[in-house]
């Protein structure tokens, strides 16, 4: 009965896969049926339960909402912040590439550029220092210049090509640098005190934007950057003009047209609508005015897009219109985003491309062509990670999501296990290298041929999953539950024996720690678990006892208590060591203990609260949680020598190690990675799956989970 409702919901699964596909009209492609949609090619659905994917080259989306966005002078990439202070590049902005984190925290602005083989990324950190990051075409970052604090900068921006920036100091002085942050030409005159710079698309003519001190005023005055003889200069072109407003003049309230000759600006609301005003700044002309019908309790975002059309935009979702300065007519455009939670205006008009936040989301809008799409991952929180036990192979498990098997290293199609979404998989783990163990969260339990799609076996249990343990030189399978009892499987494939699931022995022993041996501990090699519970009593489980159908006396009179003085272990490996935490009297301090042998070492930190074993027992990972952030230490089992340490910014849902020590897996709610077991570098990355476009705001979009990505570094 439950195979053949498997059967009846899979097949609705593929049938939605077909008919449920995002709207057609997110390609960038403008109907050639030659171009890739990042939406839905590279997903080709396979005969049976499963479907080939090409997943995107990995990235990482932002865990908080975007609170500020920067758009290249052509309009193809993007950079963005969040409200944690993390810096996304968007190197495309067709759902095709991944967004690249930028390893930097607290960007107070930044800018991007595209430049041939790559792009460049201006920013001004925390400190007030400058930093000039550039990316490959493969998605590698690294800082090639930087500008000190001491000096403290309002902007560094890129200008178009990527090879020069435009550094704006907090003393009012404007600089030519390089993209290592060397000086070329330097503009500071006295009682002339920009605080903000608007770039020409031709990278040589901008526009300073000179704030009064008191009211909603300021001057405009163009620049350009000139050659005398054989040194670049700085220098004013005409005189300022003057710009009069009853809001706040921002980026996104006053904007600048592409070849500087013109600027627009929210004026003030009338009636139901709002007052732009245009100036001319090549001349003394008075400002022209029109009116966009968007609420007068909202002000407006305004970008030119080209030289003579201007996009104005609310944030409450109504529509945008596009004003035409010739023609002197306004056309309706696609809704800006609403804000929901108050971002702030983050939104730019560049290169005929609207760019906004929304959630963790991104907005482009192509005006000219009235096309837009939102750009994100549909799925991000990872719940496991397993390893196959050839090392080639890894597999991801996202909540309320998909399964993925995908090739640990190099490139190649994942497979997308489409299992039945009742399953709700918690932890996955690797039988042998065509079988996957899918383990779900209220306790079913599946064989699959992760290749075919082909579920091999399914059993269960009732209850909700704490965690599972697998041992595969015994083919055992270890399910503990909330309620302090577990079920143990044993387990085969096809081709071994009836393949599947055995009948399941209970451990009734009100544990609250359990593990799974491969040869015995404590001089007793028929032990296969072990178990620890809350009085501190061991108990030692062989098959024969575990197949005696144990009665309450007898599993009570299996425990021992641990000799006096003895800390209980927070993990037992396969081979028997006992691993853990203890005071010395003076310090906290890591010990291994084989048999009566102990070495001790002072742990790294007093907020050790869990241990991992690698199951040839050479190293071991302490597990660090300080608040809501997380990390983890590799150490050598004999000397206890801390070997590496990596930061994953926020509580595991799991670590484990593959069954040969090369790689360590971990899953968070902020993504996942597999990393060198020996030196902690990552090998895998995966901060979201199911990167692309999508032509409506997605319901998740919102929420962040307000915590730095796994994938940040």
């Amino acid at each position: 009965m439950l195979r053949a409702m498997l059967r009846l919901g899979l097949a609705a699964l593929l049938l939605c896969g077909a008919a449920c596909r995002p709207d057609p009209s997110t390609n960038p492609s403008d109907g050639d049926p030659n171009t890739p949609n990042a939406a839905t090619d590279g997903a080709v659905s396979t005969p049976g339960q499963l479907q080939q994917v090409e997943l995107h080259r990995a990235g990482a989306g932002h865990t908080a909402n975007i609170d500020l966005v920067a758009v290249s002078s052509n309009g193809k990439a993007a950079a963005s912040r969040d409200q944690i202070g993390g810096v996304r590049l968007w190197p495309t902005l067709d759902g095709n590439v991944e967004p690249i984190p930028i390893p930097e925290r607290g960007a107070q602005a930044i800018s991007v550029e595209t430049r041939k083989g790559g792009h460049v990324v201006g920013i001004v950190d925390a400190a007030g220092g400058g930093k000039i990051f550039s990316v490959d075409a493969a998605g590698k970052v690294e800082v090639t210049g930087e500008m000190p604090p001491f000096q403290p900068l309002f902007e560094l921006q890129a200008l178009p090509g990527g090879n020069r920036f435009l550094a704006l100091y907090k003393d009012h002085s404007v600089a030519l640098v390089d993209r290592k942050g060397k000086q070329i030409a330097k503009a500071d005159e006295r009682r002339f005190r920009p605080t903000s710079l608007v770039l020409g698309k031709d990278g040589k003519s901008f526009v300073a934007v000179l704030k009064q001190s008191t009211g909603n005023s300021a001057e405009l005055q163009r620049m350009r950057i000139a050659k005398q003889g054989d040194a670049l200069t700085i220098e004013r072109v005409g005189s300022p003009t003057l710009v009069n407003s009853t809001t706040q003049l921002v980026s996104s309230t006053l904007v600048v047209s592409p070849d500087t000759k013109r600027a627009a600006w929210a004026a003030r609301p009338s009636g139901a609508a709002w007052e732009i005003e245009v100036g001319d700044l090549t001349s003394d002309d008075p400002p022209s005015k029109f009116t966009v019908q968007i609420p007068t309790h909202l002000t407006p975002n305004l970008g030119f897009v080209g030289s003579n059309k201007i996009l104005a935009s609310g944030n409450d979702g109504t529509l945008s219109w596009l004003y035409d300065l010739e023609r002197e007519s306004t056309h309706p455009r696609t809704a800006s985003p609403q804000d929901f939670v108050n971002q702030g205006r983050a939104s730019m008009v560049r290169g005929g491309t609207q760019v906004s936040g929304h959630g963790t989301w991104l907005f482009v809008h192509e005006v000219q062509r009235r096309k837009h799409r939102f750009l994100g991952y549909r799925a991000f929180q990872t719940q496991s990670v397993a390893l196959s036990p050839s090392g080639e192979h890894v597999a991801w498990s996202y909540v309320g999501g998909p399964v993925f098997v995908e090739p640990l290293t190099g490139s190649g199609n994942a497979t997308q296990l489409t299992l039945d979404p009742m399953l709700a998989v918690f932890r996955v783990r690797f039988f042998d290298d065509a079988h996957l163990i899918a383990v779900g969260s209220s306790g079913a339990l599946q064989l699959i041929e992760w290749r075919t799609g082909a579920v091999v076996a399914e059993s269960g249990i009732n209850g909700s999953i704490r965690t599972v343990h697998f041992e595969p030189s015994r083919s055992l399978l270890l399910v503990e539950r909330h309620n302090n009892d577990a079920r143990l499987f044993e387990l085969s494939a096809k081709g071994v024996g009836k393949p599947g699931f055995s009948d399941p022995f209970v451990i009734a022993d009100q544990a609250f720690r359990t593990g799974l041996l491969a040869k015995g501990i404590d001089g007793n090699d028929q032990a296969v678990m072990w178990s620890l519970d809350s009085s501190n009593r061991m108990r030692l489980y062989t098959m024969k006892h575990l197949r005696s159908d144990l009665s309450r006396e007898g599993t009570e009179a299996l425990g021992k208590a641990l000799p006096t003085g003895s800390v209980a272990p927070l993990a037992i490996d396969q081979r028997g060591r006992r691993y853990g935490v203890r005071w010395n009297g003076s310090r906290m301090e890591l010990f291994v203990q084989t048999g009566e042998q102990i070495v001790t070492a002072v742990a790294p930190a007093g907020d050790v609260n869990q241990i991992v074993p690698s199951p040839d027992g050479r190293r071991f990972l302490a597990i660090h949680q300080r608040g809501n952030n997380a990390s983890l230490s590799a150490h050598d089992s004999k000397t206890l020598e801390e070997l590496w340490n990596y930061s994953t910014g926020v509580f595991n849902n799991e670590v484990v190690w593959s069954r040969d020590g090369r790689y360590v897996g971990i899953a968070a709610n902020t993504g996942a990675a597999v990393l060198d077991g020996d030196t902690g570098e990552s090998v895998r990355q995966r901060c979201g799956l199911q990167f692309g476009a999508m032509h409506s705001p997605p319901a998740t979009a919102f929420g962040g989970l307000q915590v730095r990505s796994l994938c940040e570094g």
